[in-house]
């Protein structure tokens, strides 16, 4: 069932993964008392104003700031505004209880000045109601000090089992500025058959407020602050479909932020609700992951993870007003912006340690008020917020040099999904690469190194008197090393392979689609390879393990007629097309125990194994295989199939920067014992005794540490047939199994999305028996060499 206006989101499919912050309670943000207007939070870039050399960029859009103190621990900011030299905030608290409960959970509102002076709280009873649960949605603080909260809940009547009652209801409330409750009425329909909730709620002038109400009927419904109903309009037209934030201008007309119809370009359009009818659009150049603020119905501001910016209409780029990085700050994300004058705003913001709310009040700094130092640029297309962390600690530590940040996601604007991905390979292609970069893309580590545009880490290592003693994994620098050097800083890695049962394959020298078939043959009639795998999956497999069995990555040769790779188009034929699915009642796919005991009862052969930490492959080997396995690899002809993989970041730095000893000396902690040992590194650790310690704890019972800081041990459990089975910690001779195998991995996964698309395409002639194996594999073999060349 459709909660809000519902929103189309179009993602840039990366090697690594995007998590976003969430705004809490609602994301209704307004920084004029006229208006009132809702986003989404989020960390991704838009077309911004300004290039400035690297010096003075570290100088530019800085603001100290000074917290005001304002929150307790369990307060969820839901608004904030600023009216006549007064900050009012309100929050929702959740007692930490968890429960969506009313009776215990409260409302209220701080006020304040800017600088958290003459603070105090006032609590905002909440109607009692005869729902179940209760929890506060949309909220609004209008001219006059009138607050209003959309209030969803849930009624549930279980009385009669035979006749079982649920409903979810929507109630708008209103408090005067003295926090007493005017009225409480409900938004939805109390006829049931007609479904209709609050989807936003604006300021409607004169104190009034404006509820969006979509549903069966997409309506605007206008409220005096005594509760009476002014008016209500249908919205017509599909735009508010494509709605992602809005703006009341006025009672009859509003100002919409949306989508196309593509859903690849975003406009600034008014609504007029009177006739029903949309003005001329405004193209935006930004996407939808900001936090959208609304000053007027013609200028934004927007904040995301790198700072805070302005947008007027018919401007064709953001201008950037704060730089999180270079003020310094320890946020992850900001939010609910207010601008006070031209030198200060407020703002609500995360920490970038333990995501605790802050409420901060900004002052602007002047570039001649801030020392020079020498600047180094970190550039990727997403810099998570640990990194972001360490930039800030390295900066506030250094006196001789300052990191800024440079996100190529900026240049993604309008259609060009791929604008910032073309535009940082061209700036390392070209040498204008930032000093230091985090490299998402690893496919193109080699023709990089080739071109001369990276410097040599093995070198660096060697001369650093703290990190050249230290023992690091060998197979994880052969993996990334070209020409026997080290161009890249890897602080951490995982391994994938193929397992299977000892008993089954024995410990094989070599393992080819031949080993695998001959072992299948012996198997009970019936048993798979790769249990649940389709033609297309198959070949998906082959790419992530043994491409480069067919692909030099280093010369660019193509190697795609060889009998090796026409045995796996021949197998991969024998394969479905496509996976009849297990239905559940609920009509999602049904796991079931017969998947989970497919390798116990010898039904399948080969299991896809991720390692990024020891201890996490007992549910793989001691619950899904239940004995001793090998570590046999995808099956190829080279017998390496197992595949080695940087992990969270891999870093790499120009070899035509200016500045190497500054950006050796914030890429270098990343290898430090210190971080190395750490819980930032999430995988397997690049230093010797610190994956030996990591691993170490696959012998030991897990635990958690309570709240009078003891370890409460526990057993993880697997189910067989339906019963709990406790899965032993693993033996240190079990331990040192998977080590050696871990050792011997040094070769790195290669894929790439349009050989596969040339080899899904091609291979269609051969399953479908209109070409041969060796006509398929020549056109593979022309198509995949053309591309290879065209892009090196």
């Amino acid at each position: 069932m459709k909660r809000g206006l519902w929103k189309k989101a179009i993602a840039l499919s990366l090697t690594v993964m995007i998590g976003l912050g969430l705004a809490a309670c609602n994301s209704v943000s307004n920084d004029n008392p006229g208006g009132n207007g809702s986003s989404g939070g989020g960390a991704a870039g838009g077309n911004v104003e300004g290039s400035l050399e690297a010096g003075q960029a570290g100088k530019e859009n800085v603001y100290s700031y000074q917290d005001l103190k304002l929150l307790k621990s369990n307060d969820n900011v839901c608004n904030m505004t600023y009216q006549d030299g007064r900050l009012y905030l309100l929050v929702y608290n959740w007692s930490g209880s968890g429960e969506e409960s009313a009776a215990e959970n409260t409302f209220g509102c701080y006020q304040a000045g800017v600088d958290g002076s003459a603070s105090s709280f006032m609590e905002l009873a909440l109607p009692q109601k005869e729902e179940s649960s209760s929890w506060i949605n949309k909220t609004l603080i209008t001219d006059g000090g009138y607050i209003y909260a959309e209030e969803d809940s849930t009624y549930e009547d279980v009385s009669d089992p035979d006749n079982y009652i649920y409903e979810d209801r929507y109630y708008l409330n209103c408090w005067d500025s003295g926090g007493n409750l005017q009225w409480s009425k409900r938004l939805d329909s109390e006829d049931t058959q007609a479904w209709s909730y609050c989807n936003d709620l604006l300021d409607g002038g004169e104190g009034r407020a404006l509820a969006i109400m979509c549903g069966d009927r997409n309506e605007a419904v206008l409220y005096s602050q005594q509760g009476e109903e002014l008016s209500r309009r249908e919205l017509v037209g599909d735009a508010f479909e494509r709605c992602f934030s809005m703006y009341a201008i006025d009672a009859n007309t509003l100002a919409m932020l949306v989508f196309n119809e593509e859903y690849t370009q975003r406009y600034l359009v008014n609504y007029d609700m009177e006739t029903g009818t949309f003005g001329d659009q405004s193209e935006l150049p930004f996407d939808d992951s900001y936090d959208v603020s609304w000053s007027s119905d013609t200028e934004l501001i927007l904040s995301n993870s790198m700072g805070v910016y302005r947008w007027k209409k018919g401007d064709t780029a953001l201008e950037m007003l704060m730089n999180i990085v270079n003020s310094d700050l320890p946020a992850d994300n900001m939010n609910y912006v207010r601008i006070i004058d031209d030198r200060h705003f407020v703002a609500m913001y995360n920490d970038i340690y333990d995501w605790n709310q802050n409420c901060a009040y900004f002052t602007y700094k002047d570039p001649k008020d801030i020392p020079d130092r020498e600047s180094l640029i970190l550039g990727g297309l997403y810099i998570d917020s640990d990194v972001k962390a360490k930039v800030i600690e390295f900066n506030k530590s250094s006196d001789r040099y300052r990191i800024t940040l440079k996100d190529y996601r900026d240049y993604n604007v309008g259609e060009d999904r791929m604008a910032g991905v073309n535009r940082l390979s061209s700036d390392i292609i070209s040498g204008q690469m930032p000093d230091i970069m985090m490299l998402a893309d690893i496919n193109s580590y080699n023709s990089y190194v080739a071109k001369g545009a990276l410097a040599d880490i093995s070198s660096l290592l060697a001369a650093d008197p703290e990190l050249s003693s230290q023992e690091y994994l060998q197979n994880v620098w052969d993996a990334y090393s070209v020409g026997g050097k080290l161009y890249a800083v890897i602080p951490s890695f995982h391994v994938r392979t193929m397992i299977a049962k000892k008993s089954l394959v024995g410990e094989p020298q070599s393992w080819t689609m031949a080993d695998m078939q001959a072992v299948l043959a012996a198997m009970p009639q019936g048993a798979k390879a790769f249990g649940r795998l389709t033609q297309e999956g198959f070949i998906y497999q082959i790419m992530n393990f043994v491409a480069k069995d067919y692909i030099d990555v280093e010369t660019g040769k193509c190697d795609f007629q060889s009998q090796s790779f026409m045995e796996m188009l021949e197998y991969a034929k024998t394969l479905p097309k496509e996976i009849e699915k297990d239905i559940g009642a609920e009509g999602d796919y049904e796991y079931s125990d017969d998947d989970a005991n497919q390798y116990r009862e010898n039904r399948s052969l080969l299991y896809d194994l991720y390692i990024g930490n020891v201890k996490d492959c007992k549910y793989q080997i001691k619950g899904y295989m239940g004995e001793e396995v090998s570590f046999v690899g995808f099956p190829t002809e080279s017998s390496q199939g197992s595949t080695l993989s940087a992990g969270s970041y891999t870093f790499v730095l120009s070899a035509k920067t200016k500045h190497m000893e500054g950006a050796w000396q914030f890429v270098r902690q990343f290898l430090t014992p210190e971080y190395q040992n750490s819980r930032e590194v999430y995988e397997m650790p690049v230093l010797k005794s610190a994956f030996l310690s990591r691993a170490q704890e696959a012998t030991e019972r897990p635990y958690w540490v309570n709240d009078r800081g003891e370890k409460e041990y526990y057993d993880d459990t697997w189910y067989i047939n339906g019963e709990e089975v406790i899965l032993e910690p693993f033996t240190q001779a079990e331990v040192d199994r998977i080590c050696e195998f871990i050792y011997t991995v040094n070769r790195t996964s290669y894929y790439n999305e349009e050989i596969f698309n040339i080899i899904m395409e091609e291979a269609e002639g051969f399953f479908s028996g209109q070409k041969t194996v060796q006509d398929v594999a020549d056109i593979i073999q022309s198509r995949a060499q053309i591309y290879v060349d065209e892009n090196r």
